[in-house]
């Protein structure tokens, strides 16, 4: 989730300011999204906030999809030019690694802190306990697994709200740095590089996965997945793929027609989604997210736009901390409503509650850009220089 540069083959020169905009209003979203939804308050509030903004909190969740298609996006741009080899692969696990870990294992010491403060006071609820109460003891094995991604597929609860969308991408991640090693190798004489010839590979391969994900591991039955795969990439993966196929179209490595190929793919599994569960399934929101966030990226590139677009400075600075910000604002935020919660009650008047709902989204922020200048910019000056070196 780093801030993107760009070569002048998308038309400029200079970082992709929309791509850290869109970051940066997804973190938010999914900040707004956890604040409105969970209690205390949240029920109290909700008379005095308007409706179309609670409609939108309420779908505050399809950040996460804009996060996956700019994952696929990024991650293409970023290995461009890589010939994979087990040193290179090893290089960018190590990066990878750097650049994610310490925010991440950062914000499983302050969940599982507060955790054991807010034990000490029977009446307060631990941040564990959101959304579903908290069952499991808290072993060693289990936060173990928290350290490496692996709770999900091992059958474990997520310590955090969100952190679930972590164990995907570090799977999306290794999974298109060992495919691409494996097209690289299979390049034709008529390739320059391994670059020119990696896309045509990885449509080979990827392209059925992603119609597989796309239109058999994201059906849907009386609203609940068909599959129990939400913790594999295999569902999301349509998401990434769609992602990495608009870097590959705008830096011309392949045809417009294969972008426009996958975008009609989506809008057809939409179609379908729709006919068999209307518009307000959330299978349809999140595919229609997707897909416009890939078309929003795709024209603003092929308008030259993608270093102009977004460019503000809240919106840049959103960009910067939205990493930290969707780690750290679950816990914050409910510390900081649940102490709302005892010194006005859980049903005070909407406006006082609406009030602790913006002060722990302010404070959220506040500890995202803490979290972000004293753990998440040093990483990501440790993982640019291994790079270089």
């Amino acid at each position: 989730m780093t801030n993107t540069e760009l070569p002048p083959s998308t038309g400029f020169e200079g970082r992709a300011t929309l791509i850290d905009a869109l970051r940066g209003l997804a973190a938010l979203l999914v900040a707004c999204h956890h604040i409105e939804r969970y209690a205390p308050l949240n029920d109290a509030a909700r008379p005095c906030l308007p409706t179309p903004l609670v409609v939108l909190f309420e779908h505050g969740w399809c950040g996460v999809q804009v996060f996956f298609v700019i994952s696929g996006f990024v991650i293409a741009y970023s290995l461009r030019k890589i010939r994979v080899t087990p040193a290179s692969l090893g290089n960018f696990a190590l990066r990878r690694s750097i650049r994610l870990d310490p925010p991440y294992w950062t914000t499983i010491v302050v969940v599982l802190a507060l955790h054991y403060l807010m034990q000490l006071h029977l009446a307060w609820k631990s941040p564990l306990d959101e959304p579903d109460p908290f069952e499991g003891p808290l072993t060693w094995r289990y936060i173990g697994l928290h350290l490496v991604y692996l709770q999900g597929i091992f059958g474990y609860e997520n310590l955090s709200v969100g952190f679930w969308t972590l164990c995907i991408e570090v799977q999306f991640y290794l999974l298109y740095a060992c495919g691409l090693g494996t097209a690289q190798s299979f390049r034709s004489p008529a390739a320059r590089t391994p670059a020119d010839a990696a896309p045509w590979a990885l449509l080979t391969v990827f392209g059925p996965l992603a119609a597989l994900s796309l239109f058999e591991w994201n059906r849907s039955a009386g609203g609940a997945p068909v599959y129990d795969n939400e913790m594999w990439i295999i569902r999301y993966f349509c998401m990434f793929f769609l992602g990495v196929v608009t870097w590959w179209t705008l830096d011309r490595r392949v045809p417009q027609v294969v972008f426009w190929i996958c975008a009609v793919a989506f809008s057809v599994r939409i179609a379908q989604q729709v006919h068999l569960e209307g518009w307000q399934h959330n299978l349809t929101i999140g595919l229609s997210v997707a897909l416009a966030t890939a078309l929003l990226i795709y024209t603003a590139g092929r308008l030259g736009r993608l270093g102009t677009c977004g460019n503000g400075r809240v919106l840049q600075y959103l960009g910067r901390i939205s990493y930290s910000l969707y780690l750290i604002h679950f816990p914050v935020s409910h510390i900081v409503k649940w102490i709302g919660a005892k010194l006005c009650g859980e049903s005070p008047p909407a406006i006082v509650a609406v009030g602790w709902l913006m002060l722990s989204l302010i404070c959220s922020v506040l500890a995202a850009h803490v979290m972000y200048r004293c753990v998440e910019a040093p990483s990501v000056r440790l993982a640019t220089r291994l790079k270089h070196g």
